[in-house]
């Protein structure tokens, strides 16, 4: 068969793989070929809730986040077109001594940032939020520059940035292994039997990426876990789209707006791993609840119910699910892998994929390159955790555990 040569290859067209794409290319870095199974962004991306939050308890993940934003505003410059930011702001809601603790901790970390963020009263977040109880708001803090985005708009905007920085960008292209050679990376064997050599490889294929690195021995620490929300009927009036997107950690819930709709999220106590052979070539065809959800959101509904005593008698649309890439500590899986010369991960987003993909994006870029970290890359090595069998059930519940003990949305 034909071979072509690249200086990088990246294997995954989501939010993750085209934002390295991105910022690979601002940075000159050579020949770059992205390739994805599937359509650009038609995965775990495309189901993404979308909030990109700013205030975080670690300073690292609020400098990655404001990467975001940033790219995503030069991204508009370079393209001459808006991919639709929507500006809405958020309210964090306590009801509890624990989550007051939340609220308080997230109100600290923005102040020191220079994030603005106001404590606001029950009759304000009334009218911000028409559907809220008021009695169950015992404390709330409003972020006005927090926003959300179209997940398959944004990634796409990446990928379109990409091309135009000359990135070969091949959808509908599966990469069957990673080709290795004297413990370095010599490039990919695609499915059609197409070699295509590079000295570097980034894997950036979300829940499956460990497929691609176990057979080389490599187990990255992080599993895909259950995500899922939830759509209303459509009610203007009680869901205005420019109302703020909203995190409750006392019913471990968010919601935001979606077309005269809500979105609901909510967590279960025990939150579900899967195996990542377990999961089907393609998200659409992968069955994530038996009932589509109803059991748990009718188990899980109790507690947002003192926020929106409505719930039960408000008819849904649609159920979203989907597998988010969970790591045991919550953080981000990024860069090199000690094992194999040539071979960086870029994965493990704890449901972060569209606040952190910018940042992401550029952290792997400036390792690849040997530039110095606008971030201290060491919370991120996919080597922290020594090795590991991501295949092992007590591992991937471990993973399941840091989605369980997720505060925020």
């Amino acid at each position: 068969m034909d071979c072509q040569i690249a200086d990088i290859i990246i294997i995954g067209g989501g939010l993750l793989g085209t934002s390295a794409a991105y910022h690979l290319a601002r940075r000159h870095a050579g020949r770059i070929m992205l390739f994805e199974r599937m359509d650009i962004a038609s995965q775990t991306s495309s189901r993404a809730a979308c909030l990109l939050t700013r205030a975080r308890t670690k300073k690292v993940l609020m400098d990655i986040v404001q990467e975001t934003y940033d790219t995503i505003g030069r991204i508009e410059d370079e393209l001459g077109e808006s991919l639709d930011l929507q500006q809405t702001g958020s309210i964090t809601i306590a009801s509890s001594d624990s989550s007051l603790h939340t609220v308080e901790t997230l109100e600290k970390a923005a102040l020191d940032y220079g994030i603005p963020v106001e404590r606001i009263d029950t009759e304000s977040v009334k009218r911000y939020l028409p559907w809220i109880e008021q009695v169950a708001v015992r404390e709330a803090i409003y972020m006005p520059t927090d926003a959300f985005i179209d997940s398959a708009q944004l990634c796409n905007g990446y990928a379109k940035a990409a091309r135009l920085r000359g990135v070969t960008i091949r959808p509908r292209t599966a990469v069957k292994e990673v080709l290795v050679s004297e413990n370095s990376v010599k490039g990919v064997l695609l499915d059609s039997g197409e070699k295509i050599y590079a000295p570097v490889v980034v894997d950036a294929a979300g829940a499956w990426s460990n497929l691609l690195s176990f057979p080389l021995g490599i187990g990255l620490p992080m599993t895909p876990v259950r995500s899922h929300f939830w759509i209303t009927e459509s009610n203007p009036e009680l869901f205005p789209s420019h109302q703020p997107f909203a995190v409750l950690p006392d019913a471990k819930a968010f919601t935001r707006p979606d077309v005269g709709g809500l979105i609901i999220g909510l967590r279960e106590p025990e939150c579900v791993s899967y195996a990542p052979d377990t999961l089907t070539a393609s998200i659409e065809h992968m069955d994530f609840t038996p009932d589509n959800g109803w059991a748990i959101l009718s188990a899980c509904a109790d507690g947002f119910a003192a926020y929106f005593p409505q719930i039960r008698h408000t008819g849904i649309a649609h159920y979203v699910a989907g597998p988010s890439c969970y790591v045991p500590d919550a953080m981000f899986v990024i860069g090199p892998v000690q094992q194999l010369k040539g071979f960086y991960a870029l994965t493990g987003c704890c449901g972060a994929g569209v606040a952190a993909g910018g940042g992401m994006g550029r952290l792997i870029a400036e390792q690849i390159l040997g530039e110095e970290t606008f971030v201290d890359a060491t919370p991120f090595s996919p080597s922290r955790f020594g090795e590991i069998n991501p295949f092992d059930s007590d591992f991937q519940n471990s993973c399941a555990l840091a989605r369980s003990h997720k505060k925020s949305g």
